[in-house]
């Protein structure tokens, strides 16, 4: 594959424009953000006249339903292949190694952004890469209606843990401003995406609390999520899971080991340390404040070990 080409937001328009027949990549293990980036930008391309569908490893969480009206089912042989929120080509689950090396366009929001795709775009100032997505929408020309809006709105308010993250900007508040006048229910909207809990993620975060491990000196606290408790729960749901330990008072870092077919996925979150810097040393990446890595072939306690001693390293070196 050639060398990837980083592109204005201006150029990406103009690639999107001169092409059609749109598929839309989204990441494995999917939050509000990355499909949040999809289903606008998909709704959009129908609206302009283009063709385009959506892919991903991971099913779409019943949390995040509503988000089908946004787009409607197209069926067509892709021609273009644009990834949203996608930091490494790895991170495409199952589908790297159908689309891994023919992605058209990237757009993230990673510093950790690892090159794949023919044209990249990154800005790793913004919040939320569906903070991209609301200006490439612009960009086209696209309609920004209702059903658009609320899939932009969910990208942003979920990567900025409903704006209380330092990845925050004013540019951030007034996006969502401009979202929430196209007449959507924020209070309703908002209310689903971060109080809504089910019977199944209590008991979760019952057990979750009972099982807490906590280390360099209850800086640090780790909890392990088999696949037996998480098979109980929405995928969203255990999503929610990775703030928990870092919300405790004197955690500087939590982190939420959940189990995977080959091994374990690590999810960091952070109040000073640079956990990008931590995950980097497994090959992982993220934000400064929120990353994640994997670690193949190999039981939990000894995924602990490395990142108890790491995080606990990172902590130390905050003194």
């Amino acid at each position: 594959m050639n060398k990837a080409t980083n592109i204005t937001l201006e150029q990406a328009a103009e690639l999107i424009r001169q092409n059609d027949d749109f598929l839309i990549l989204s990441h494995a293990n999917p939050d509000g953000d990355t499909f949040g980036c999809s289903y606008s930008l998909c709704g959009a391309l129908q609206s302009i006249g283009k063709r385009a569908r959506i892919a991903c490893a991971d099913p779409l969480s019943q949390r995040f339903s509503y988000m089908k009206k946004a787009v409607i089912p197209q069926e067509f042989e892709e021609k273009t292949i644009i990834s949203v929120d996608v930091a490494d080509k790895a991170l495409l689950g199952k589908l790297e190694e159908v689309y891994g090396d023919k992605v058209d366009l990237a757009i993230d929001h990673h510093l950790s952004h690892v090159p794949f795709a023919k044209h990249v775009y990154v800005d790793d100032t913004a919040a939320a890469a569906s903070e991209i997505i609301y200006d490439l929408i612009q960009l086209l020309g696209a309609d920004l209606n209702e059903n658009i809006a609320v899939c932009l709105y969910t990208g942003i308010a979920t990567d900025t843990g409903c704006f209380k993250y330092g990845s925050t900007t004013r540019l951030t508040h007034e996006k969502a401003g401009k979202l929430i006048d196209c007449g959507f229910d924020m209070g309703a909207l908002n209310y689903v995406l971060f109080d809504m809990k089910s019977k199944a993620r209590i008991l979760l975060e019952q057990k979750v609390l009972q099982d807490m491990e906590f280390f360099a000196d209850d800086k640090g606290a780790i909890v392990v999520l088999t696949e037996e408790l998480m098979n109980s729960v929405d995928s969203e749901d255990i999503n929610g899971i990775s703030s928990l330990p870092r919300e405790i008072e004197g955690v500087e870092v939590g982190v939420v080991l959940k189990q995977r077919e080959d091994g374990w996925k690590a999810s960091m979150r952070s109040n000073n340390v640079n956990v990008q810097e931590v995950c980097g040393l497994f090959g992982g990446g993220g934000h400064i404040r929120a990353a994640g890595c994997s670690f193949k072939n190999m039981t939990a306690e000894e995924a602990k070990a490395q990142i108890i001693k790491a995080v606990t390293d990172a902590i130390n070196n905050l003194k």
